[in-house]
């Protein structure tokens, strides 16, 4: 490998993922962005995942192996951003895949604006094999956005961020002692001090599985709680009345994934909590009357015709196709 530092370190953390590891290295080692380093970080996995990746590195020396024991996702990270040797680091968990442009697209961003701390990008829920579901997630930044960011997570999933690695080591990196959702804290904690901005096209496929940590709602919705507590701490311009809204706002982001997971009971009850918080955040805002509306529909009407419909809205809204491949 050259002694001379590349531009971008990407952060892949792996659990027992043997078979999905070498089709994450794949995602990034296509990419139009080839001066990168890879560095993955085996998070105590069981399987052959360390033997797939070693493989794999032997075949390519911008990829690095280290391994630890299990400490989570945060850890990993932090140890990745530890190791790390770019300027830039961006993150892709094992499931997950990333459209060629990608690094390149986000890396502009950066070299062009050095106020910017973090740039996002839009992501597709897609399934294990790689089809979208026709949602797709993200939102948008462009500049000072630490109030948005404290309403709503504008990075849509642990493979969309990029951020200047300077960045990172100032606010600490991810916070071990959440066990979920401590990506958010640290957007929140970036936002304050730095722009964000969003690349507005769908550059992440984001795979959502039911049975993970991310369709653990009520998980999700402790988390989640405990991410703006601590903003409340960290931010005494937050009085009960905005944290109220806040926690009314993140409710509903958890009821919109329960929708996602066609899980309507979970949805429903998210929902009544979000608008026994707070009517303000569902009220306000249109789109999210069109989730409703889908929750609604994915009550009383058999999966199929939702599904069928689903598929026409998302075509509309987003120009997501269902079923299609992300053309990552």
């Amino acid at each position: 490998m050259s002694t001379a530092a590349p531009p971008v370190t990407v952060v892949l953390i792996a659990y027992n993922a043997e078979a999905r590891i070498e089709r994450a290295l794949e995602t990034v080692l296509a990419q139009t962005l080839a001066s990168l380093e890879v560095v993955v970080v085996d998070d105590g996995s069981a399987d052959a995942t360390v033997a797939v990746a070693t493989a794999v590195a032997a075949t390519d020396p911008r990829v690095r192996v280290l391994q630890q024991r299990n400490g989570g996702p945060a850890s990993a990270r932090n140890h990745g951003i530890r190791e790390a040797r770019g300027d830039a680091v961006a993150f892709l968990d094992d499931d997950d895949r990333w459209h060629p442009r990608k690094l390149e697209s986000q890396l502009a961003v950066l070299d062009a604006r050095p106020a910017v701390g973090l740039v996002s990008c839009y992501s597709a829920l897609v399934d294990a094999d790689g089809l979208m579901l026709g949602w797709r997630l993200g939102g948008d930044a462009d500049g000072r956005a630490y109030a948005a960011m404290l309403e709503r997570d504008l990075v849509s999933g642990g493979s969309v961020a990029m951020v200047r690695r300077s960045a990172l080591l100032e606010t600490g990196g991810f916070d071990e002692s959440l066990p979920m959702r401590s990506d958010w804290d640290l957007w929140i904690r970036l936002a304050h001090r730095h722009e964000v901005v969003t690349v507005r096209e769908t550059l992440v496929g984001y795979t959502r599985s039911p049975g993970g940590l991310s369709g653990a709602p009520d998980r999700m919705a402790a988390a989640g709680d405990e991410v703006l507590a601590r903003a409340r701490l960290r931010d005494p311009s937050i009085d009960s009345r905005r944290q109220r809204f806040l926690r009314a706002r993140d409710s509903f982001a958890v009821a919109c994934f329960c929708v996602f997971d066609e899980r309507a009971g979970s949805a429903w009850h998210y929902l009544r909590r979000s608008l026994a918080l707070s009517t303000a955040p569902v009220l306000r805002s249109p789109r999210r009357w069109g989730v409703v509306g889908a929750l609604v529909v994915l009550t009383i009407l058999p999966r199929r015709v939702y599904r069928a419909l689903l598929a026409i809205a998302c075509r509309s809204f987003f120009g997501t196709a269902a079923g299609k491949p992300f053309d990552g």
